[in-house]
């Protein structure tokens, strides 16, 4: 069972996550993440992160070249 900081924790990763990822599309496309990609399409990269070992902003980087391809 998660504790109560566990919670916040991945609640503030999870804010820090997508600020990063709409600054990275932002910056490319002049537009933010939900132009492009369904709050459920990145909620399922933000669970993709977690199970990563890259930093946010290389994970929001190959995030965007990803959808631009």
């Amino acid at each position: 069972m998660e504790t109560s900081n566990e919670v916040n924790e991945i609640s503030t990763l999870r804010i820090v996550f997508i600020e990063a990822l709409s600054r990275q599309f932002i910056a490319i496309t002049g537009c933010g993440i939900y132009v492009h990609l369904s709050p459920v399409t990145v909620n399922e990269l933000f669970n993709r992160y977690l199970n990563s070992s890259v930093s946010i902003n290389t994970f929001a980087r190959q995030c965007v070249r990803n959808v631009l391809t």
